[in-house]
């Protein structure tokens, strides 16, 4: 949840701007598409109750509306603002006093002092946030000083400042620093919001927001319970050491200095988890090669050309294989025939011989027609009874008429089927009789065969088939196959990285080194077939046709490439900005840390991300990312030395590996809201939550403090 503590709805002074003003439809329309929960109305120098009232209904239950005011401040002579919020209970009443002590002064010239603030608004239980440092007008700290002198609570009192950059500088040196979007133009308010700081806990209440600022305990233990959270054992180190974990939907960072067992702890975990039916690793950093992430050798990859439109041509490659010629008869057996002058006479009053077959081609052909006619409409007969999801679409009356058409297709097509094939079959037995009785009168005279057929036919319908059959090869070889392109991951500043895999299918003339074969093929056969292939269409009716067939035979390890699946060639590279990139070691963990980050997974168990990788990376893209994946209530577990990682992902549980002096380790878990980290097992003192990690995360307080000098912001 997001929260704004400085805005305007109203232009109330003479240099504000008129995009200040908002109504409240607008209002309303604008926050209910943000992520803010909690927002402060803080005009200068005004507060309308009215429209409070107004702007508070109209989001109830979405968002709270917290009453303020942004007070204009003299000091010696100097002007600065100071913002006030206060509990929502005592809006009316804070409402009559603001009105009292302003009167009738315009909000351009009022001004109050720190003091008279503190004295007169104290009792309305506010929480005082002064513009400090590049948040002009700022108050000097000086003035800051003032200002905690004269309250009660000095965790009330917040420094505005401009950005959520500076404000991490600040909270880090020990400041309690937070911004606003002081909100300048409505119609940008979706844009400014995203900026805005994040509540990591469930804030309900102005009161609990005030509990959370002291580090109440007990406030932060019931916010943090609130979480769903797994309590699990596990012994990495033997049962010996027995680790009790509490493990919350969210973040879950797992710290403390190398050698102290991180690692084997999330194994552990890793372990207790696929116990429990997950699928969980642990992501270690720099383990795995890009290269074989994305299996640029291909030793896995695998592909089905039908899926790309591109025909198996399994049945036309083996046919091809198998053909043999089909014998034209020939002449001499016609001058056998007639030159043989029978003697016997019996043969020669036999006139069975001198039939001519008759055509078997076109009854066979009409037959097979109505079968396969016959097959698709059983099939689809077959899915539609197989698919329920259509019962529910077109209802049972369409359905039941839709299975009485098919049925009585099916039952023409059956009866059809049956008489064409008794047509066919009488054919085939007249020509069978005939040759039978042809042979039996051959044998039994002497007499030689009249021939029954010039064999034209079947001679030229082969050679059509083996041509049919090349030309479907060749087509499906020639055809051409769009790159496959998969995004990798983010580059930053230089773009995104892709994996393309170009695929090709070997046509007898491709020999480029690039391209490697598929499925333990080699390049030797796949070359040799598709250029046999080539050559057999160019003897299609030449007589040396089976002398090219017979050749494809002899080919070497040939027989292997069975389909147009066996003849593909693929490259598989990494792309930046359409061009063949090679990204380095750094990069590599980028994008396959983003890409694991990317997997939708319950449980994320990460070793020490931060390794390869820069801190603006980190901080602009893997935070992010971290965080997103807690906002949706998956577990994030993760070993790091990283600050930007263990810090500013706010995590709802640290949990802290001790290395003591006699080489045993200690377990502590706690939260940055509570700074505290406690003992597991209660044999060790509590620990700073904020000091142990500047120690162990930013090489102490005293490091710190040297780069926040080095830094500027001393």
């Amino acid at each position: 949840m997001k929260i704004d503590i400085h805005t305007h709805t109203k232009k109330v002074k003479q240099g504000d701007s008129e995009n200040r003003n908002v109504d409240v439809k607008k209002f309303t329309d604008i926050i209910n598409k943000t992520d803010v929960k909690i927002l402060a109305i803080t005009n200068h120098n005004h507060f309308d109750h009215e429209q409070y009232i107004q702007f508070k209904n109209s989001v109830d239950g979405t968002c709270q509306i917290w009453p303020g005011i942004e007070f204009d401040i003299l000091e010696d002579g100097r002007r600065s603002h100071l913002i006030i919020i206060i509990n929502p209970k005592n809006a009316e009443a804070f409402s009559i006093k603001v009105n009292e002590v302003i009167g009738s002064t315009s909000a351009d010239s009022f001004t109050i002092k720190i003091e008279d603030v503190v004295n007169k608004f104290y009792d309305f239980d506010p929480i005082f946030i002064a513009h400090y440092h590049s948040k002009k007008p700022n108050l000097t700290d000086k003035e800051v000083e003032k200002l905690v002198s004269l309250v009660s609570n000095p965790k009330r009192v917040l420094k505005e400042v401009s950005n959520s950059i500076s404000a991490g500088i600040y909270i880090k040196h020990g400041h309690n620093s937070i911004h606003g979007s002081d909100v300048q133009n409505w119609d940008d308010y979706l844009n400014v919001s995203k900026g805005l700081p994040e509540l990591r806990l469930p804030v309900e209440s102005f009161e609990q927001f005030c509990l959370l600022l002291d580090k109440d305990d007990t406030t932060i233990k019931t916010i943090l319970d609130k979480k769903t959270k797994e309590s699990i054992q596990i012994t990495p180190f033997g049962i010996a050491e027995l680790i009790n974990l509490e493990i919350y939907n969210d973040i879950n960072i797992l710290f403390g200095s190398k050698g102290t067992g991180k690692t084997d702890i999330l194994k552990a975990l890793s372990t207790y988890y696929n116990g429990k039916g997950f699928k969980t690793e642990v992501y270690e950093s720099n383990k795995n090669k890009i290269e074989d992430v994305f299996d640029l050798k291909g030793n896995q990859f695998t592909i089905d050309i039908e899926e790309l439109g591109i025909d198996h041509c399994s049945a036309e490659l083996a046919s091809i294989r198998n053909a043999t010629e089909k014998g034209v008869t020939s002449l001499s057996a016609y001058h056998r025939y007639y030159s043989d002058e029978s003697k016997n006479k019996i043969a020669k009053t036999i006139k069975v011989n001198l039939f001519t077959l008759l055509d078997e081609s076109s009854p066979k052909r009409t037959f097979d027609e109505v079968k396969s006619y016959l097959k698709q409409i059983s099939e689809f007969k077959s899915n539609i009874s197989a698919n329920p999801k259509l019962k529910e679409i077109i209802g049972d009356e369409l359905l039941t008429e839709l299975d009485s058409v098919v049925n009585k297709i099916l039952e023409k097509l059956n009866s059809e089927s049956e008489n064409r094939f008794i047509d066919y079959k009488k054919i085939n037995f007249f020509n069978k009789l005939i040759q039978v009785f042809v042979d039996e009168i051959s044998r039994k005279t002497g007499q030689a065969v009249k021939p029954t057929k010039t064999g034209f036919y079947e001679y030229a319908s082969n050679r059509i088939a083996i041509e049919k059959a090349v030309k479907k090869v060749q087509e499906n070889i020639a055809k051409t196959i769009t790159p496959n392109i998969e995004e990798v991951g983010d580059l930053g500043d230089k773009g995104k990285l892709f994996c393309q895999t170009n695929l090709i299918i070997q046509n007898g003339t491709i020999s480029d080194s690039e391209y490697k074969h598929i499925q333990s093929k080699t390049k030797v056969p796949q070359k040799s077939v598709a250029s046999q292939i080539e050559i057999i269409s160019n003897h299609i009716y030449a007589n040396s046709l089976f002398e090219k067939i017979d050749e494809l035979k002899k080919i070497e390890s040939g027989d292997t490439i069975t389909s147009i699946n066996d003849l593909l060639l693929f490259n598989r590279h990494f792309t930046l900005n359409g061009n063949v990139y090679t990204p380095s070691n750094g990069e590599s963990s980028m994008v396959l840390l983003h890409n694991e980050l990317k997997k939708d997974k319950d449980i994320y168990l990460i070793d020490e991300p931060e390794k390869s990788l820069g801190n603006d990376y980190i901080s602009e893209v893997i935070v992010p990312l971290i965080k997103e994946k807690a906002k949706s209530g998956k577990r994030v577990i993760i070993a790091t030395h990283d600050a930007n990682i263990a810090v500013r992902t706010l995590p709802y549980n640290s949990i802290y590996r001790l290395h003591n002096v006699n080489q045993s380790c200690y377990t502590f878990i706690g939260n940055p809201f509570s700074n505290n980290l406690k003992c597991i097992n209660g044999t060790k003192a509590d620990l700073d939550w904020k000091l142990i990690s500047m120690k162990t995360l930013e090489g102490g307080k005293s490091a710190f403090g040297e780069r926040g000098k080095i830094y500027g912001n001393s």
